[in-house]
C-alpha cells in the first residue's frame, strides 16, 4: 500500500516539475511561436509565410533598445568617471544587466525582421550628452537621475508591451524583464537618495 502512494507521489512531483519546465521555457523566450499566424520554430507555416510584424512591435522594440543603450553607455562611461564607490558598483551592476537586455533585445529583433539600432534616439542620445559632460558629485548625481528616468520610461513602455505583441519571444522578453527594471529603478532612486 505504501508502495503505491510512494508511486502516485512520484508521478505528482514528476507532473509539476514537466508542468515548470514547460513554464521556464516559456517565460525565457525560447518558444518562438507566433500566435497571429498560429506556427512555430521558424515563424512559418508552410515555409512560405514569414514573421508579420506590427508597426507596433517595431517602436517597441526600436524604443526598448535605444533605452537599454543608453543605461549600458551611462553606466559604462560611469565606471569611467565617478570616484563614489556605491555609484561605481550600481554601473558596474548595469553594464553587466544592460549588456545582457541589449543582447537579448537583439536576438528578438533578428527573430521579428527589425533591424536593432546602432546609436541612441534622439531624446536619450540628449540625457548622455547632458550627463557625460558633468564631473564628480554633479555627474554621479545626474547619472543617477537618468537612470531613474530612463527606468520609469522602459517601465512604463514594458507594462504597455504585452498589447502590441503576439510573439512569444518578445512576450516572455517582456514578462521576465518588466521586474527585473523595477528592481533597477528601486537601486537608482536609493542611490540616488543617499547621494551628496
Amino acid at each position: 500500500m505504501s508502495s503505491e502512494r510512494e508511486v502516485m507521489e512520484v508521478k505528482k512531483r514528476g507532473g509539476k516539475a514537466l508542468l515548470l519546465g514547460c513554464f521556464l521555457w516559456w517565460i525565457t523566450g525560447c518558444a518562438t511561436t507566433d500566435l497571429a499566424t498560429g506556427t512555430g520554430g521558424t515563424g512559418t507555416d508552410t515555409g512560405t509565410r514569414p514573421i508579420t510584424t506590427t508597426q507596433a512591435e517595431r517602436s517597441f522594440v526600436e524604443g526598448a533598445a535605444s533605452g537599454a543603450q543608453l543605461r549600458l553607455r551611462l553606466s559604462e562611461t560611469a565606471q569611467q568617471k565617478t570616484s563614489n564607490l556605491e555609484v561605481r558598483e550600481f554601473a558596474r551592476l548595469m553594464v553587466t544587466q544592460q549588456s545582457g537586455m541589449v543582447s537579448e533585445l537583439k536576438s528578438i529583433a533578428q527573430q521579428l525582421g527589425v533591424t536593432f539600432p546602432g546609436t541612441l534616439r534622439s531624446e536619450h542620445q540628449s540625457s548622455y550628452d547632458q550627463v557625460a559632460k558633468l564631473s564628480g558629485s554633479e555627474f554621479d548625481r545626474a547619472f543617477t537621475r537618468a537612470m531613474e528616468q530612463s527606468f520609469q520610461q522602459d517601465i512604463s513602455s514594458y507594462q504597455n508591451g504585452n498589447a502590441v505583441t503576439t510573439n512569444l519571444a518578445l512576450r516572455g522578453h517582456i514578462l521576465k524583464t518588466t521586474p527585473i527594471m523595477q528592481g533597477q529603478l528601486k537601486l537608482a532612486t536609493q542611490l540616488k537618495n543617499i547621494l551628496p
